[in-house]
This record gives structure tokens, sequence and C-alpha cells, in this order.
């Protein structure tokens, strides 16, 4: 099987890239600029299985082409994302749509010319990630963000749908704050800790329950679940 999956070489992407390679499957990991951490993460996983691309997938034709030079494709995985916060008033209209492009555009260019090949494939999954806040918009200044991530729970539900004919399962997985080098950069230990009270299962989450939905969601025992928005945020929706 082979899999393709949008910021897999950093965070919660790069986790989902190794369950992949260790179940056996060839991953395509997919990065926007950062060569040195796409070669570290290539240097980890050692594996002929694991392959890193350069992409931005905001460029549509960037996106046609690169699928259209694959042979096959099993898995689509959309990760790739990005967050600008700023009270509503204060925040350019150009970061909102930078937000929007990447988040949510983003992950349609990559259906789109995913499907072709995942219509040949005999366990077709696309899942994609978008976050807690497409339910809540948990504090200030996340329009941007959370409108994006509201978009992709949709745009899921409607792929879902449009393309249940072909056997083709689509779900999302939507995470609380994780640890990620990313989370760690721009949270302090302390903060990390106060977030943490606030979840009813005392703890952020880590990119392996992600990545463990994700697999789930791509065998073929989930093969009956189609259009759903999964929550991995140990109840935070909850308070």
């Amino acid at each position: 099987m082979i899999a393709v999956v949008t910021g897999g070489t950093s965070g919660i992407g790069f986790e989902i890239s190794k369950q992949f390679v260790r179940g056996g499957h060839s991953v395509i990991a997919i990065y926007k600029s950062n060569d040195e951490k796409a070669k570290t993460a290539q240097k980890e996983i050692n594996s002929k299985k694991f392959k890193i691309v350069k992409l931005d997938v905001t460029k549509e034709n960037e996106v046609k082409e690169f699928f259209a030079s694959l042979k096959s494709l099993d898995f689509l995985v959309n990760c790739a994302g990005i967050s600008i916060e700023a009270p509503f008033e204060n925040l350019p209209m150009k970061d909102v749509k930078k937000v929007m492009d990447v988040n949510l555009f983003a992950k349609m260019n990559c259906a789109k010319y995913a499907l072709p090949l995942l219509r040949k494939s005999k366990c077709p999954r696309i899942v994609n990630i978008a976050s807690r806040f497409a339910q809540k918009p948990f504090i200030e200044g996340m329009m941007g963000y959370s409108c994006s991530e509201a978009g992709i729970v949709m745009m899921t539900k409607v792929l879902a749908l449009e393309y249940a004919k072909y056997n083709i399962r689509v779900n999302t997985v939507s995470p609380s704050l994780t640890l990620t080098p990313m989370t760690r950069a721009v949270c302090s230990q302390e903060e990390i800790e106060e977030i943490a009270k606030k979840n009813p299962s005392g703890r952020l989450g880590e990119t392996t329950d992600i990545a463990n939905v994700v697999m789930f969601l791509c065998s073929e025992k989930a093969d009956y679940i189609n259009g759903e928005n999964i929550n991995v945020n140990g109840g935070i929706l909850l308070v």
C-alpha cells in the first residue's frame, strides 16, 4: 500500500508517516520548506519505503503534476496546516486567506488530484486532519483557523457522500492541542501543564494518539466508517 502524507516530516504528520512505514506501507511525505527537518525525518525512519517530496500544496498545478507522476495510491492523509492568531479587527484579511488556503483549499487540491488514483485502489482512504476548533472557538483571535477547520469537516462529508460509490472512505480526525516540537517551541512547560489540567484526561495529546486513529481509519476494520469527524481530544469538548 502507498500513502501520501502532507506535512509528513514533522509533528503529527511525521508520527503518521512512521506508523505507516512500521505497518509495511510505502510513504511519500510532503513538506513545503524546511529541508533540514525533512532530511532529519528521512534519517530517523531510514527506510526505502519512506520518501520525502518538497511541494507547496496550495499550488494547484504543482499538486496536479505530483499526483499525475504517481502510478498508484491507497491512502491520502491531509495533515499540513498553519495558524495565524490575532483579534479579528487587527487580523489582515490576507492572513485569513493564507490560513484558509493552507488548511482547507490545499486539502481540496490534494483530494481532487488523488481521487483518480484512489478509485483504482482496493482499500482507498482519505483522512483529513482538522482540530477541536472546528467545533468550538476555545480562545479569541482564531477566525481564519476555526473557520478553516470547520470547512475541513464539511469537505470530508461532501467527499464521503460523492465518492462512497467508489468505496473511497473519507473521514476527519480532530485533535486537541498535541505535544509536538512546535507546541513546545511556543508554550512553556508551565503553560503546557496548565492547559493539561483543564482537560478531563489530565494531559495533552501525544502524536501517537492521533496516528493510532488514522491507522485504524485506513484499515479494512474501518470500512463502514464514512464521513465522520473523530474527536481525539481527551474530552476537552465536554468542558
